[in-house]
């Protein structure tokens, strides 16, 4: 038997220990190399010296390593070790008291498989726990850090977590940027809420300002006349503006902080200021002791204050459109103020009855103002409201608003003032006064319109975020689940396929196709690795049957080797030899049983005569046809035998003597009627019997034949063809 040589596929990455394993294997290989010496004994002992020193210093070397790195089946590995050190002696023992080489291999196969499942199965599992204790020698290259990165989380982060985080962290960048987002829109979305209470501010203060402002012109018109005109009008008004004033405190109070600064939050607080005083005016003009001046200033003032919160608005921190629409929003309230002024100069001038030039003066003012403040209105206002403006400024009511306005005017050079109505001036300049704010209403509403406007698309926006965000995580976890899987999947099925492989099992393939990459590269390996396994095994297959198909050919050609040594070759009956063993076995039984056995001796009358005559290949004719006709008519477990040239011989087991006797009889019958006719020639022959049967003093087979032989001579004597029994 051959040495077996190191492979470093054998290596466990510590040059000791491999050292070791190298200098056992050496050891091993020394005890077949001895076999054959003349001096085999002492050199038996001396290696099996060197080899139990070697492997105690092995096994010592291996625990302290293993103590080292607190190996978890370190006492399993001591115990081993134990049992193999005590092993040694009695293999030794074993191949010293033997001079058989057989033994001698096996204890060496022995040792060597000792040595390859040592290093495969017992040394090779702890390799890997001294590597990662630093406590390998041999293939330490320096691995750079990106490498290193790549084994630490391989060896801490499990495959499918690390698919999942792969994808995760896309995912998480792609939530952040969605919930910024989404943090931006509810900003907008909030503000934009939060402006729909600054437009009911401003609606509320439009109102207010207008209601303050109608309320002015009565408390005018009331005082000009000497208390006489427009008393139930204003006592309405007053509830309209106290209706107004509610709404106003309201809407400040539920006002966000937002959208307020301190110059709106100082008019809002001077506001309460002339809330809280607007009680004691009205009482001074009910008490007839108001000046009709002071009382104008008041308003004025208060309509003023008010309007100002329109200007403060300006500074916010909210869209350019908006604050577009706010300042056009104040000149038209300024406008209507205006207008508002005028209307009460006016019914003041025509109460009175006295011309006063300095109200004429103070109503010429107001109309240019308004000039000015509509020419604003017309430069920043929309086409919408200016198309407004215009229906209004060429309808019937402005019409009349001018001429009343040119009328006043032309009045102050004339003493008769009779065709003035103050009531009629008062009604004429609200309708102007009452489209104005209209038109700001509609300002107020085109804000709140925007602002609900934007809110509807904040919210829109919103939720398709949202959604749109619900469906990448969702397809984002499901590609995460589909890619984690597709990658697994293979993955686990290579495992198990080559668990499968490794079990002796080579009919799992892999029938679908992967891509170009490293799976498939794989799946490829294991593909390569089973095609060749399965050709080492079919190999090995061809070589056992080959080796088989030898044996058998062997076992035939011994099987015939034997069969021609007990098969007479001209007949095909079996030969002396054969008879005797037979016989023998078969006088065993019926000793042992009690059974009875019977013996026929045959022999062809005058056979000498057919060889002289017709020669000796029509003489063996002659026999195998009288074979034939012998083996036709006995049994299957009856032997016929040829023992010499023309006798035969036939053993009948289970046979009684008179059974025998009539065989014998119908034998003789047949041969007499056989015709044998070889090369034109006719041959008739005959056969003298002779019978017997067992009994209990006959001990051996050959006290049998010898009876039947003189049975069979006793029929030759009585002229042959005949059959004599004993």
């Amino acid at each position: 038997m051959g040495n077996v040589e190191w492979n470093e596929g054998m290596s466990v990455g510590v040059e000791a220990i491999d050292s070791d394993h190298k200098a056992l294997l050496l050891v091993i290989n020394e005890v077949n190399e001895s076999l054959g010496s003349d001096d085999a004994d002492i050199l038996i002992k001396e290696i099996f010296e060197k080899l139990e020193k070697y492997i105690k210093q092995h096994f010592q070397r291996e625990e302290r390593l293993l103590e080292q790195c607190d190996y978890s089946e370190l006492d399993d590995h001591k115990k081993q070790h134990r049992e193999f050190v005590e092993k040694i002696p009695e293999l030794k023992k074993r191949l010293l008291n033997s001079d058989s080489v057989e033994i001698a291999q096996e204890v060496q196969l022995f040792l060597l498989n000792w040595l390859m499942m040592h290093i495969i199965i017992d040394d090779m599992s702890y390799a890997q726990t001294l590597h990662d204790h630093g406590l390998a020698t041999t293939s330490q290259t320096a691995t750079p850090l990106l490498e290193k990165a790549f084994f630490w989380i391989g060896k801490r982060v499990v495959l499918d977590k690390r698919v999942f985080i792969s994808t995760l962290l896309p995912m998480i960048g792609l939530v952040i940027l969605s919930a910024t987002i989404l943090w931006y829109s509810f900003q907008q979305y909030s503000s934009t809420r939060n402006l729909v209470g600054l437009t009911d501010v401003i609606r509320n203060i439009n109102t207010l300002s207008h209601s303050l402002q109608a309320e002015r012109g009565l408390s005018t018109g009331y005082i000009s006349s000497n208390y006489q005109h427009f008393l139930s009008q204003l006592k309405a008004r007053r509830d309209t503006t106290d209706i107004a004033l509610q709404a106003y405190q309201k809407t400040v109070i539920e006002l966000s902080p937002e959208l307020s600064n301190e110059d709106m939050r100082s008019h809002f607080s001077n506001s309460d200021q002339w809330i809280s005083e607007l009680i004691k005016q009205r009482n001074t003009v009910d008490n007839r002791a108001h000046i009709v001046e002071e009382m104008q200033d008041y308003y004025t003032d208060f309509i003023s204050s008010l309007i100002s919160v329109y200007d403060a608005m300006a500074l916010l921190e909210i869209e350019v459109k908006l604050i577009h629409n706010i300042a056009t929003i104040s000149a038209m309230t300024q406008l209507k103020e205006a207008a508002g002024l005028e209307r009460a100069y006016g019914t003041q001038i025509l109460e009175k009855g006295v011309p006063v030039p300095a109200d004429y003066q103070k109503f010429s003012q107001l109309i240019g103002e308004q000039v000015g403040l509509l020419r604003f209105f017309k430069h920043v206002a929309t086409s919408q409201r200016k198309m407004e403006w215009d229906l209004f400024s060429n309808s019937n009511k402005q019409m009349a608003v001018s001429r009343f306005e040119a009328e006043i005017i032309e009045a102050t050079t004339k003493s008769d003032r009779s065709g003035l109505d103050s009531k009629i001036w008062f009604e004429v300049i609200s309708n102007k006064i009452d489209h104005l704010k209209l038109l700001i209403d509609g300002l107020v509403k085109d804000i709140d319109t925007t602002a609900n406007g934007k809110i509807d698309n904040l919210q829109g926006l919103y939720w398709k975020i949202t959604t749109v965000l619900m469906f990448i995580v969702l397809i984002t976890l499901l590609i995460s689940w589909l890619l984690s899987k597709s990658i697994i999947f293979p993955i686990r099925r290579i495992t198990q396929a080559m668990t499968h492989l490794s079990n002796g099992h080579r009919d799992v393939r892999f029938t679908n196709h992967f891509a170009d990459d490293e799976i498939g590269e794989m799946v490829n390996a294991y593909e390569y690795s089973r095609r060749k396994l399965l050709q080492s095994d079919i190999f090995s297959a061809i070589s056992r049957k080959r080796q088989s198909i030898t044996l058998e050919q062997k076992e035939r050609e011994k099987s015939q080797y034997i069969q021609l040594a007990s098969i007479d070759p001209l007949t095909g009956a079996i030969n002396r030899r054969k008879f005797n063993e037979l016989a023998e076995l078969e006088l065993i039984r019926v000793r042992r049983y009690r059974h009875g056995l019977s013996v026929m001796m045959l022999d062809n009358d005058h056979f000498k005569a057919v060889n002289d005559t017709y020669g000796h290949p029509t003489g063996d004719s002659v026999l195998k046809e009288f074979y034939q006709a012998c083996k036709k008519s006995v049994r299957n477990n009856d032997v016929v035998a040829r023992i010499g040239g023309e006798e035969f011989v036939i053993l009948m087991p289970e046979t009684q003597l008179h059974q025998a006797h009539i065989l014998a009889e119908r034998i003789c019958k047949t041969v007499e009627n056989l015709t044998v006719i070889i090369d034109g020639a006719t041959i008739k022959f005959t056969v003298s019997i002779g019978v017997v049967a067992w009994n209990e003093n006959i001990r051996v087979i050959d006290a049998l034949i010898e009876k039947s032989d003189k049975a069979l001579y006793k029929a030759k004597d009585r002229g042959r063809n005949q059959v004599v029994s004993e």
